[in-house]
This record gives structure tokens, C-alpha cells and sequence, in this order.
């Protein structure tokens, strides 16, 4: 189950992060020690070789190697890369939390709108739930071990209650190459629909009034399958693996390399601080940037599959328990169950006033929700203010700059250049009667059919020989 600090964090002071330190568990102490561990005891297996085991010459080329890989960590960018990528984990973290869904709107829907206390009614409602709640079950247990775990086959859930043997018996004995989380989310929604309208009994009593609250049920219904649906696809397909495995190898890499870029140099005396280094060998800065960078890393690392089983993973069997009591108390125990109407209640008095323990009457709201200028007085309520017509101003004419002035004229001139080229060759009769079509690129025609102006048809005569034409 997920780490809750919200108690610890409910107050800003000047030790609360101590609070958040002091815890362990899923922490990031319990995420790194035991790296930590290992890298301290390789630094110094890598200072022991260095210092006792090597030459002085071999010390010398130990140190310039060192120096170089010291000063080329800087191409991994570990910041960007791990930034980048907590983002979006974490994205795809909030996102299957969203749909971990609960019960309780599906549960009002079908106690508000499947009416009647018969045992046939009571049954569809209470049906209809352990139906859902059961897809939810068959899908956890596909997505979390931890689920897994609890039902380890099909027949652990007779015994659960969830399923009983014959409709065990459907889900087996239908051959289907996909799975069957469906299944019993349509026999809910058979029984409900069956509510309204019962094509094998007509005459059968009719639990919902009108088809509007079918179709609310319905739809309650299809938001729960699709937060099921969502989970599916969430496990179904991760982050591409080259990524968490350029991040998790560069990260990893990185502090390799540090094993022997941050020794302290001790064999030449060329080395600045050389007696300091000496006496100190413990490489403080190192270790804390371990911490961080690994720690940033764990963060992802866990968050990949929140419904895993460390420490800050989203707890399934929670939800699937409180949402198989939750459901079935709402649509049996307390369908149709509301305390009595009082005659009066305390808000009926004018007078009334909001209340406070003893100890929190100080704490009281003193500031009210009004705009930051409402207290403001300028002038007094009974101080005449003398209001005066204002005409109305133009918009000021922003100027064309000189270079906007010379595109446009090339756009215009290149524009009109552009209607000349593309003007068509024929040109309307000046006659009403008589069209001219002139050929610029034909060799000229005889002056009695037009030549050298074109050739002269007459209007009338090709509307009438196109109308023979067509007959």
C-alpha cells in the first residue's frame, strides 16, 4: 500500500523534513543502501588496488586516466535523462490511479433507478455488482502479482463468493482466443436491460419506469469497464524498454566510472592538496550524489508497475474488498433506507451561527471571500460624483513599416503580372449577336471568314446547330 505522510506534512515548520527523514519505509534509505553499500566497498577495493598494489609509474597512468574520466562525466547527462524520464513515469502513474476505479457511482445508479423490494429486484441489484466487481477481480489478476497471489486459479473464487459454479462453468466451457473479462459485465448489463424490457416475458414486472434511466445505468456501467479497460492497456503496453534501459545503464555506468575517476590522488606531489587528500579518503560529495541520482532512479524504477509489490505500490485486494462490501451494501442493506424527516433542524434559525470546539474557536475563518478592492472607499456613500460623456476614441492606425511596403508592392505587381499572363485568348463580342475568337499563335484566315480579327460566329446560328446536334 502506498506510504501515507500527508499527517506529517499537515503543517509547515522547521522540522518537518525530519519527519519525512524518520521514515523507512519506502523511503529513499531502503531504496539505495544496499547499492551503497556495494559502491562504498568497491571505491575502496579500487583505493586499495591503487595505492598498495600498483607501481609508481602504474599510479601515474592510473591518475591521468582518472583525470580524463573525471573530466568527460560531464557527456552523460544524468539530469535531463532522468528528469525527462521520472516525467513521464510519473504521468503514467497518476494516469492507472485515475482508473482505479471505485464502485460507488455504478452502486447509485443501480439502487436509485432498479426500484422494488422483491426478491427478484434484490437480487438483479446485488447480481449486478458481484458481476463487475468479478471483472474486476479476473483483470487484477492478470496485472498484479499481488492479486495473483490471493486467487491463484478460477475455483478460488467459488470460495470467495465472487463467482459461483455454473457461471464458472460458462466462462470455461465458452472457447474463445481472447480473454473473457466482458463476460460478466454483459450478464449485468443483460439483467439490468431485462429491468426494462423482457423480450421472453412481456408481461414481466418492469423494475426501471423509463428508458433515461436505463440508458444512466448503462453508461455508469461503460465508465467502470473502460477504467478496467484502461488498466489492460496500461500493463499490456509498457514504455518502450530502450528507454529505461538507456536511463537505468547511464546511470549505472556513470558511478562506475566514478569508482575510479573520484580516488584521491596520492603518489605524485604534482597533486594539489596532496596532504589533505591523504588523510582524507572517504569521498564524501560522491556518496551524496549516489544517493540522489539513484534515488531518482529507484523513483522510476518502482513506478514503472505501481501494482508490484513494494512498498508504494497500489493496493488491488483494498480496493476489490471495499468495493464488493461497499456495492452490496448500497443496493440491499440501505436501497430505499433514509432516516426519518425532523420537523425542524438547526439552520432554520435566523440566528444562526457557524460552531467551533473550545479549542479550535481561535482557528475560526476571520477572512471572509471578497475582491481585494472591495474596502476600498474612495468617496463617501452621500458624495454626489459628477459623470461626464466621454466620446469615443478611434483605434490608433498602426504604420506599415518600409519593409512590409515594399513586399506588398512586389506581391501586387507580381500579382497583376500574373492575371495578364493567365488572361484567357477569347474576349466578348462587342455585338449582341456575334462572338469573336481570336487565335494570336494561328496563321491568318481569309478576310471574308474573319481573318486577321478572328473568326466571326454567329450566335443564334451555333445555339441552333448545337441544339440539332444534340437531337
Amino acid at each position: 500500500m502506498t506510504v501515507s505522510y500527508n499527517l506529517d506534512v499537515s503543517s509547515v515548520s522547521s522540522f518537518t523534513f525530519l519527519k519525512l527523514l524518520g521514515r523507512w519505509r519506502g523511503s529513499i534509505f531502503k531504496s539505495v543502501y544496499l547499492e551503497l553499500i556495494g559502491w562504498i566497498l568497491a571505491y575502496y577495493a579500487v583505493h586499495a588496488v591503487y595505492r598498495f598494489l600498483l607501481s609508481e609509474n602504474a599510479q601515474s597512468s592510473f591518475e591521468n586516466a582518472a583525470k580524463h574520466l573525471d573530466s568527460r562525466l560531464v557527456y552523460i547527462p544524468l539530469t535531463f535523462m532522468l528528469g525527462f524520464f521520472v516525467t513521464i513515469v510519473i504521468d503514467r502513474w497518476r494516469n492507472i490511479l485515475q482508473n482505479m476505479h471505485f464502485i460507488e457511482n455504478t452502486a447509485i445508479s443501480i439502487s436509485s433507478y432498479i426500484r422494488g423490494q422483491e426478491p427478484e429486484a434484490r437480487m438483479i441489484r446485488r447480481n449486478s455488482i458481484r458481476y463487475l466487481v468479478l471483472s474486476q477481480v479476473l483483470v487484477f489478476r492478470d496485472i498484479s502479482m499481488r492479486v495473483r497471489r490471493r486467487f491463484p486459479n478460477l475455483e478460488s473464487l467459488i470460495e470467495a463468493g465472487f463467482i459461483l459454479e455454473n457461471e464458472l462453468e460458462l466462462i470455461k466451457n465458452y472457447k474463445f482466443a481472447y480473454n473473457k473479462y466482458w463476460m460478466p459485465i454483459n450478464w449485468a448489463t443483460t439483467l439490468i436491460s431485462r429491468c426494462f424490457y423482457n423480450e421472453k416475458n412481456v408481461y414481466a414486472r418492469k423494475y426501471i419506469d423509463a428508458a433515461p434511466q436505463l440508458n444512466q445505468i448503462i453508461l455508469a456501467i461503460r465508465e467502470f469497464r473502460g477504467s478496467l479497460d484502461m488498466m489492460s492497456k496500461y500493463d499490456w503496453v509498457p514504455i518502450p524498454i530502450a528507454y529505461p534501459q538507456v536511463v537505468f545503464l547511464a546511470v549505472r555506468v556513470y558511478f562506475l566510472i566514478c569508482l575510479f575517476s573520484r580516488q584521491f590522488f596520492v603518489a605524485a606531489p604534482k597533486i594539489e592538496n596532496s596532504n589533505f587528500q591523504n588523510a582524507w579518503i572517504f569521498p564524501l560529495m560522491t556518496v551524496l550524489e549516489f544517493v540522489f541520482f539513484v534515488g531518482w532512479m529507484k523513483v522510476a524504477e518502482a513506478l514503472l508497475n505501481p501494482l508490484g509489490e513494494d512498498d508504494d505500490d497500489l493496493e488491488c485486494n483494498w480496493l476489490i474488498d471495499k468495493n464488493i462490501a461497499i456495492g452490496m451494501a448500497m443496493v440491499d442493506d440501505h436501497h430505499d433506507s433514509a432516516p426519518p424527516l425532523g420537523s425542524s433542524d438547526l439552520f432554520m434559525n435566523p440566528a444562526w451561527r457557524p460552531v467551533y470546539s473550545a479549542e479550535t474557536a481561535d482557528e475560526a475563518p476571520q477572512k471572509n471571500c471578497v475582491g481585494s478592492a472591495a474596502y476600498v472607499e474612495l468617496l463617501r456613500d452621500n458624495e454626489k460624483v459628477q459623470m461626464v460623456p466621454v466620446e469615443a476614441q478611434n483605434e490608433t492606425i498602426h504604420k506599415t513599416s518600409t519593409a512590409g511596403l515594399i513586399r506588398r508592392k512586389l506581391t501586387s505587381a507580381f500579382g497583376d503580372a500574373e492575371k495578364r499572363r493567365s488572361n484567357s485568348p477569347y474576349t466578348p463580342s462587342p455585338k449582341p449577336d456575334t462572338v469573336i475568337f481570336k487565335y494570336p499563335n494561328l496563321p491568318c484566315l481569309d478576310e471574308e471568314a474573319g481573318g486577321g480579327d478572328g473568326l466571326k460566329i454567329d450566335r443564334k446560328f451555333a445555339t441552333s446547330s448545337n441544339s440539332k446536334d444534340d437531337d
